[in-house]
Parts: C-alpha cells; sequence; structure tokens
C-alpha cells in the first residue's frame, strides 16, 4: 500500500501527452515556480503555495508530492481524440486532488475556516460529476469513497494535523482506484492526448476560478484564488510527469510548454490581471494540440465548448437544462435533478459570469447564488414542485435580462 501514501497523491495515470520513446526532457528544464514564482527543483516535487492565515494576512505553507507513477512505454505516432466522459472524470478526480491539497496546507497553517472550505468543495461542487459512473462501476467504493470525503469535512476542527493528513491519504488511495475501476487502462496508458486533455480542461478551470479572484491586483476571493492555484498545480504535475516520455522530436514544444507554465505561475504570483493568466492559459492548450496533432476543441473534449460559445447561446443552454430540471424533479429523479442544476451553473454559466459582472455585477451575482446555492439547496429539502418552477422562472428572468446586456 505504499504507492498510496500522501507522499504519492499523484494519480495513476499520468501517461504521455506525445508519441512515447525513453527520452528525458525534464533535465533541461532546470527549476521552475510550481505556485507563485517559488523557486524549486523538480525532483523535490514540493509546492509552495500561498494561503490566508487566521488574520486573514497572506502567508505560506508547503506540501509534498514525491509521487512516482508507472505508465505503459508503447511508442505512438498519432493521437486519436479521447473519451470524453473519461475525461471529465479523471478532471474530476482532479479537482478533488487540489481541493485536498489546499485543505491540508490551509490545515497547516492553523485556518481552519479554509481548510474546511476546500474539504467541502468536493462534496458540493465536484461529487456529483463523478458518482454516476463510480456507481455503475463499484457501488461499494463509490459509497466508501463519499463517506470518507464526508468524514473528512466533518472533522476539519478537531482532528489533528497528523489525522487530517491520514484521511487525506485514505481519500487519495479511494481516489486511485476509482480512476481504475472507471478508466480502461488501454485509455489511460495508450492514448497521448489523454492527459494532455485532463492538462487542458483543469487550467479552463483554473482560468475561470482565478477570474473570480482576482481584480485590478487585489485577491477579493481567497478560497477561489487557492482554487486556481491548486488545479494549475495540479495540470503541471500531469504534465510534467508525461515529458520524459516523450519523442526528441517534440523537445521545443514541451520546452515552450514549461515556458507558459512558468509565466502562468508568475501571473498568478503576481496578481495580473485575469485576461494575462487567460492568454498564457490558451498558449499552453495550443501547445498540446500541437504536441498531439489534434485540434483544440478535440482536446477539451468539445468540438463546441462553452468556451467558444456566444454568450446567447450560453443562456440558452441554461434555460433548457432548467427546462430539464423541472421535469426531472417532477418525476422524483431528484439526484437527476440536483446534477442538472451543477451542470448548467458550472459548465454554461462560469462561462458569462466575467462579461456578465462587467455590465451588471449585481445581476451576476444574484443569479450566481440562486443557481449554485439556492436552486441546489431546495432540491435537497424536496420543496414543492411549485417553488422549484417559481424559482426557475425568476433565474430564468435575469437570464432574459443578461442576454440583453450581452447580445
Amino acid at each position: 500500500m505504499d504507492e498510496y501514501k500522501k507522499a504519492n497523491l499523484r494519480s495513476p495515470y499520468l501517461g504521455i501527452v506525445g508519441a512515447m520513446v525513453s527520452l528525458t526532457l525534464l533535465s533541461s528544464s532546470g527549476s521552475y515556480a510550481l505556485s507563485f514564482g517559488v523557486q524549486y527543483q523538480p525532483q523535490q516535487q514540493s509546492a509552495t503555495i500561498i494561503v490566508a492565515s487566521n488574520n486573514q494576512n497572506m502567508t505560506t505553507a508547503a506540501t509534498s508530492l514525491n509521487g512516482t507513477t508507472s505508465v505503459a512505454n508503447e511508442t505512438t505516432t498519432m493521437a486519436t481524440a479521447p473519451d470524453v466522459t473519461l475525461v471529465e472524470f479523471v478532471s474530476s478526480i482532479e479537482q478533488i486532488r487540489g481541493h485536498l491539497e489546499q485543505a491540508l496546507i490551509n490545515k497547516e497553517s492553523g485556518n481552519n475556516t479554509l481548510a474546511q472550505a476546500h474539504s467541502l468543495h468536493p462534496i458540493e461542487e465536484v461529487y456529483l460529476t463523478i458518482e454516476d459512473q463510480l456507481v455503475n462501476q463499484n457501488s461499494m467504493l463509490n459509497q466508501t469513497l463519499s463517506g470518507a470525503l464526508q468524514n473528512l469535512s466533518s472533522t476539519v476542527t478537531n482532528a489533528t494535523l497528523q489525522d487530517f493528513e491520514s484521511q487525506i491519504d485514505y481519500v487519495n488511495m479511494l481516489l486511485n482506484n476509482s480512476v481504475q475501476a472507471v478508466v480502461p487502462s488501454s485509455e489511460l496508458n495508450n492514448n497521448p492526448a489523454f492527459n494532455a486533455s485532463v492538462v487542458g480542461r483543469l487550467l479552463r478551470l483554473a482560468g475561470h476560478e482565478y477570474e473570480e479572484a482576482v481584480a485590478n491586483g487585489t485577491i477579493k476571493e481567497v478560497v477561489e484564488y487557492q482554487d486556481a492555484q491548486a488545479f494549475i498545480h495540479r495540470a503541471e504535475s500531469i504534465f510534467k510527469s508525461s515529458v520524459s516520455r516523450m519523442n526528441q522530436t517534440l523537445a521545443h514544444e514541451v520546452e515552450e510548454v514549461n515556458e507558459f507554465f512558468s509565466n502562468l505561475n508568475g501571473a498568478v504570483n503576481n496578481r495580473d490581471d485575469p485576461e494575462t493568466a487567460e492568454t498564457t492559459v490558451n498558449g499552453i492548450i495550443h501547445r498540446l494540440a500541437e504536441i498531439t496533432g489534434l485540434s483544440e476543441s478535440q482536446l477539451i473534449g468539445e468540438e463546441a465548448g462553452a468556451e467558444e460559445q456566444d454568450h446567447i447561446a450560453i443562456i440558452n443552454n441554461i434555460k433548457s437544462l432548467l427546462t430539464q430540471l423541472i421535469a426531472a424533479y417532477e418525476s422524483q429523479d431528484y439526484q437527476g435533478a440536483e446534477s442538472i442544476a451543477t451542470e448548467a451553473y458550472l459548465d454554461n454559466y462560469e462561462y458569462i459570469e466575467i462579461p456578465l459582472a462587467q455590465r451588471d455585477q449585481q445581476l451576476m451575482e444574484q443569479t450566481e447564488i440562486m443557481l449554485r446555492e439556492e436552486l441546489r439547496q431546495m432540491i435537497r429539502d424536496r420543496v414543492p414542485i411549485e417553488q422549484i418552477e417559481q424559482h426557475i422562472t425568476m433565474i430564468n428572468t435575469n437570464l432574459d435580462r443578461a442576454a440583453e446586456l450581452l447580445q
């Protein structure tokens, strides 16, 4: 069981993102900044991440990530578009890992409030995206993982640091097992675009979190800021665990990606404008597309992702999902209704938050709370269908106003 210790927070599917042959490229990249410009050596795999202390001053804490993973050594010459559903599953697993890392870092720094927030996020925001697939493959594992996450979040305040770390070790072991249960080894080991797609999705999400967190060089949302750190860290860890097996002809592209990651970490460290971070994220995704031979849309897993749609199309999709939600709730499919609500927010509304806030901050925040918090809580409380319909009518009214502002 040693491979599942916290020293190995990396998942067992860190394969390759390009044609695979044995070539060590990391040695040429030197030290790099993983989080906010703090320099360290790749072989140490140490991430220094800014957190908020109990008095809300920014402090630092470090966590070790000395993980190793075995991968296949076959040589692949052409990547195929990975299974979107499986990429989403693995991306969600990595999001959970990122939240757990931040929970531990904040626990180490004595900030139980932020540790609690990050331990709750896997339950409140992510777990629904993996639950159905995991239940279909191993319902007992699903129950065990869900229970472990619930237990972790309920013991943040009273647990000792050692006990809290042990619980995270256990959850990470279950996350490893979950990936092995759901994702075929052929996809993990033999499709060079798989990890690249996971990296791309994590970076997209990190960019959106950063947009919500920073404005005018100031951190306005600490949790989202740390989320961005965590997802960038997970993405970079996956990439750097892959490059040692890339074809020598890809050395230039690999070095460019490493430089982009360094620039991205520097931008976040300096709290640069979100547009700067977004540009860098786009640069990494573009290079990953070149390495894999896929289009950027294929790499991310969607021929027309939400980022590439116009704002009105996204709003219309949210409305369509809310109509589906009503039907699911009316048929007493409460889990399905909550899953649809999560999709409406995470996979759609988040992509219009920034442009909408630029036009009407109050409208953006009000609609966000109605969609992200109130609607999901109403579903959990099993309120009468009439209340759900009334609430969705108010959301749609706000969405109509948003459409007028964004068109």
